[in-house]
Formats: structure tokens, sequence, C-alpha cells
């Protein structure tokens, strides 16, 4: 088996040591004009190579005198010349050398700097200015040293290394966390605009290269000593980066907008996960049919959570951080959610894509970042969030292809022992770009049978728009508008997963009408106490459950996201349902713990009013 290209990058890195600069003035080289002279047989050198370094990362800079020439970057535990120029690291050999638009944000957008900008709120760089951004791996730290070559029509021109494209003295650098670049600013940094330069040296740029940017809106009030939930925002297909002044419609949390570039960046959209981790798409064309799909997209969507959280100037709660989206934002929000529970403590998802592979309407677009269906590229589940999800990769024991990994009809199920986040979800009958009948239509069924917490809608005569948090209980999780937007449900509480209601819908809707699931059934829980708290321990769970509707219902519960009740598999446990308002015996029962600790109570009455308490005695 092939070694894993960030193996074999590492093959060729030379380790040096030494101490962290977190702010290393520039070190250049004397700036020499180059003579821009296309007939030559070889290309005039770079002059003025400027390096700085910053959180990990190293940033180098040099005038492009020669629009049509392209540059390899090098590094080296000593200063670069002819002589050891072949004993250096070329950075830039896995996908080719860099061509002449380094500087220029192919992301941009409106009131976006056409340019990236890399000191926070500088000034743009020109487009005649070359930037490559180097992140120092585990084991390079310490004093080295960069050189830049240029390269026409493949003739690297390395005869020139002393006039001004090597660094005369060294850049000291170290390992850590990458900061983003705050790029730009407004209404008293309410509304604030980031790039991240993603780890080159593990990174694919040659789909959307490797810079990306995103926005953060505090809300107008903002309070520095006050925490606020955290929501990340996810726009639809054909939509961008939002840029707003503040929190939209004057909501109480922090907004994260984060962008999948699509056609209107003259690319495609990756659905929010990830593209091929080994695939030219410059050289080899557009369909990857060999090597990995990463998920790239959504390790910068969570580096991009984690920074917003790290920054001193904006307070966020990390027990109410959660993810929604419409149409492709949502398919990415129910993704996130799936995977990434001990992150995210619940999802609002407007018509998500449930299971790829099926979708009559987007397999083009699929098949240009994932590679067929018949092929099937394995998948790595990387980055610092990863947890048990990179067992599904390569070289986990429960490896999978990617189409199989983007069918949560079927994952869910096979899961059903992992921890999702709660899932809350609409979706229109008469929907047919993300369709009704392979999407939703499965989909209330699939989370009942992985006993999944949620919470839906199937809508009668509904098309493909945006739902509006329909399928949100307001009073426990928070979403909506005006005072019911921000979002309560903490990460640290556990939830019910609800399953065969008797005052929801049935399974397999039809066509027609309406259907609901669990949103005529609520729980106390600090933010909406109408009865004892919730009790979590490792033996004994305790909620205090009730029908919002007029009726009382009956249903099977599962406690979900538990933090210590969690029997060992074939555990005998009692059940009892008591009324809450008068602790009267109305139903028990006996349950066996499942593979991961869950635990079912069937048949459990559900009184309306003041409820029903739930004991769960092992």
């Amino acid at each position: 088996m092939d070694l894993p290209y960030r193996l074999l990058m590492l093959l060729f890195v030379i380790i040096s040591s030494g101490c962290d600069s977190e702010n290393t003035p520039l070190t250049t080289t004397a700036a020499n004009p180059a003579i821009d002279n296309p007939n030559q047989a070889e290309p005039q050198p770079v002059t003025g190579l400027a390096a700085t370094h910053r959180s990990g990362q190293t940033f180098l800079v040099w005038p492009e005198t020669n629009s049509s020439a392209n540059y390899h970057v090098y590094r080296h535990n000593a200063p670069i010349t002819e002589n050891n120029l072949s004993s250096a690291t070329q950075l830039t050999s896995r996908w080719g050398a860099l061509q002449s638009n380094t500087s220029v944000n192919v992301h941009r957008m409106e009131n976006v700097p056409a340019n990236f900008i890399i000191t926070d709120l500088g000034a743009p760089l020109t487009d005649s200015t070359g930037l490559f951004v180097y992140t120092i791996q585990a084991g390079e730290q310490g004093q080295s040293y960069y050189a830049v070559t240029t390269v026409s029509e493949d003739n690297e021109n390395n005869q020139f290394i002393a006039s001004g494209n090597t660094l005369s003295s060294s850049v000291t650098e170290s390992t850590g966390t990458p900061k983003p670049i705050l790029t730009a600013s407004k209404n008293n940094g309410k509304g604030r605009l980031y790039t991240q330069f993603m780890d080159y040296a593990n990174w694919n740029p040659t789909f959307n290269g490797y810079a990306y940017n995103y926005t953060v809106a505090l809300p107008q009030s903002y309070n520095p000593s006050q925490s606020y939930p955290l929501q990340l925002s996810l726009h639809a297909y054909n939509d961008s980066l939002k840029y707003p002044d503040s929190a939209e419609f004057e909501w109480e949390f922090i907004q994260l907008f984060t962008t999948d570039p699509g056609e209107p960046q003259g690319t495609e959209h990756t659905w929010w996960y990830g593209f091929a981790a080994d695939h030219n798409y410059n050289t080899q064309g557009s369909t990857p049919s060999a090597g990995l799909v990463e998920n790239f997209t959504e390790q910068r969507l969570l580096s991009a959570i984690r920074e917003v959280i790290a920054d001193p100037t904006m307070n966020v709660n990390t027990d109410l951080v959660h993810a929604v989206g419409n149409s492709m934002g949502a398919s990415g929000a129910l993704s996130l959610g799936l995977r990434y529970p001990n992150l995210l403590s619940g999802i609002y998802a407007s018509e998500p894509m449930t299971n790829y592979g099926a979708s009559p309407t987007f397999q083009s677009n699929f098949e240009h970042i994932w590679g067929t269906q018949q092929s099937n590229l394995p998948i790595l589940n990387g980055g610092e969030d990863n947890g048990f999800i990179q067992n599904y990769g390569v070289g986990g024991s429960a490896s999978m292809g990617v189409w199989d990994w983007m069918n949560h009809l079927q994952l869910v199920r096979q899961r059903k022992d992992e921890t999702f986040a709660y899932l809350m979800i609409d979706h229109g009958k008469d929907d047919t770009t993300i369709d009704w009948q392979t999407q939703g239509q499965p989909l209330t069924r699939a989370l009942t049978e992985a006993k999944a917490g949620f919470s839906a809608n199937a809508l009668g005569g509904v098309a493909h728009i945006w739902l509006a948090f329909d399928a949100v209980v307001n009073a426990m999780f928070g979403l909506g508008y005006d005072e019911e937007a921000p979002w309560r449900y903490p990460l640290t509480l556990s939830f019910p997963a609800i399953q065969n209601a008797s005052g929801s819908s049935t399974l397999d809707p039809g066509p027609g009408g309406d259907d609901s699931y669990n949103l005529n059934i609520e729980w106390s829980t600090p933010q909406n106490q109408f009865h004892q708290p919730i009790i979590d321990t490792q033996s004994t769970y305790e909620i205090t459950i009730r029908s919002t509707s007029n009726t009382n219902q009956f249903a099977d519960i599962t406690p979900r996201r538990t933090r210590s009740f969690r029997p060992a598999t074939g555990t005998q446990c009692n059940w009892r349902a008591l009324g809450a308002n008068d602790n009267q015996l109305q139903r028990s029962g006996t349950s066996t713990a499942e593979i991961g600790g869950l635990l079912t109570a069937t048949g459990v009455p559900i009184n309306s009013g003041s409820g029903t308490r739930l004991i769960i005695s092992c």
C-alpha cells in the first residue's frame, strides 16, 4: 500500500530546532530590478524576497516582475545557494510551480479586497506581489532559510540564487495553531472579515487554493463581559459569503458565516464536506478516479469555530455552539450534526440532502469533487475534531467509500450506538431540487430506527424554500426570530430521543398533507423549567416530559448524549413513569441496554399539563 501523501512530504523535511517567535520581523534581501523579457531562454530571477513568521505559519512575499513566470519555493536549514539547492526541500513539488496570481483572492466578493492581506487590517497585496504561506510541521521548528526560483515553460532559473531570491538571514519558526488574518472590520468591530491560510503541505490547493474567507457578526448590543451562543451559518447552493454590519435580525448571538465557493466564484461547491486529496484538478481533469477524498471543507469550518472561540475579543459560550442552513447549507449542517456532536449541541436543517447518491439533481457536481459512484473512492476524515469518525476512513476498522459515507439514511442506522447532535429538520413534499421522494421521505424512519434525537416536519404543497425554523420547539432550543432567537440548549445537557410518539405522524408519510414528528412534546430543562431537572448518573436517569397538545401521548424514549448514564451492554434496567403532579405510578417496565449504552423505555405515557416523570434505574 502506498504511503499517505503526508508521510511522503515528511520524508523530505529537514528537521531543525529552535525558539518560538510570534512576531518575527521581516527578513529581506536587497531588491534588484529584474528585466521582464519573455524572449529570454531563462526566466529572470525573483528579487526582494521577504519572510515573516506568525502563529505557526511563515509568509513569503516577492515582487513578480514577469507576469508569465511561475515559481518554486524552497526551504532549508542553511542559507540556500546554487550548490545546496538540491538538498533543500522544494515545498511546491507535489502540486507544481505556483502561478503568478498567488496574491489574488479568487474567492473575493463584494466589499472584500481583491487581493490578500497578510497582517491584521493591513493593506492588500498588489497584483504584482507573489505570496506563499507555509505551515510549520511537527519537528520543523527552529531557524530556516527560504528561496524562490522562477519557472517558464518548465525551464527553472536556479542560477541566480544570490541576486535577491534567497534569504541571507534565517527565519525563527515555531509550530502552533495558525491564526486567521483580520482582513476587514466595520461597525466598530461588530462585523469582521477573516482569511484562513490552510496547511499547504496537507491540503490539495489545485481545487480551490488554500486560502478561504469567513465573517463574524456580533450582536449590535454586544457586551464583552457576557458570553453568547455561536451560530455557524452555512449558505445554500450558488449563494456566497455574507458580511453583515452586525448579527442579523438583532439576534443576541454571534454569527459565523463561512463559504463553500461555487459557480459565482468560477468553481464547484463541495457540499460542505471536502474533495479529492490526491487528484490534481489542474492537470488531471475535473473528475478524480483514484486516491482519497478528504474532509477538507469540514476541517476549515471547524478551524473557524475554534478560531472564533479562541479570540479574546469574542466571548463565546462553548456550551451553545450550533449550526443552521438551508438547502446545501442544510445538508452541511446535518452532516456536521451527525459527525461532530462533541462540538455542536444541535442543528437546524431546512430541506437537506440525506443520501447524495440517490439525488437526481446534482450528480455531475458530486462526481467532479468525489469521483463516480462506481469508483466509490475511500475517505480520509482528518482534522483536530475527527474523533471516532476517522475510523470510517482509510485504515480504520470501518473504512468505506465516499458515496457510502454520504448516505446518511444508511449510516445513522449503522452508527446508532454513537452520539449525534439534536437534529431539527424541515422538508417540503413538493421539493424537486433536493427532492422529497429520495431525500426527505425516508428520513424520519431512518432517524427513528437509529434512535436519534430529532424533531421534523414534512409539509405538503411546499417546494424548495427556506422553512424558517418550523421544526424547532423554541421554548427548549431557541432559534426563530425576536425573543426566540438565541440558541439555549447546552451541549452538556442530555436529551430524549423520542420514537413512535402517538401524537406524531406515520413514519412513511404520503405525498399529500402535512406530517410532523416530536413537535408537540417538550421536557423540563433549565431554560424551559416546568418540573424537576434531568438527573444523569451512572445508575439512574430521570426526566420530566410532557405533551403540549390537548391529549396525552405514548412514545418510546431513549436517553441520548448522557454524561454518566451509560449502562453496559446487556444490563437489565427498570423504568417507571410517574405523574408529575401527583407522583402516582402510571406504567413501568424493564429494558436491556444495547451496544453504546442505549436503553429504551417503550410505551411511556406522556401526560399533557404537568407531564410525566420517567425514572430509569440500573
